[in-house]
């Protein structure tokens, strides 16, 4: 932020578009009585044959509602 280089606009205008075409989807949240953090991973370590490549993934939730992902 203190010295933005060409670069950083040019990611800028991605997320922009990213997020202009995105306006119709919605996460939607619902109220809950509790407040229970719960977390759910997944691994599976260089399974693949071809490039030896691991992948993860997970995803975190919070009173029932998804917080946070990653795959």
């Amino acid at each position: 932020m203190h010295t933005p280089i060409v670069q950083h606009l040019g990611m800028m205008k991605c997320i922009l578009q990213y997020l202009k075409g995105t306006i119709g989807r919605d996460i939607v949240m619902s109220r809950n009585r509790h407040t229970n953090i719960i977390g759910y991973t997944n691994s599976d370590w260089a399974r693949n044959a071809l490039g030896r490549r691991s992948t993860t993934g997970y995803c975190m939730l919070v009173g029932g509602n998804l917080v946070s992902w990653n795959s």
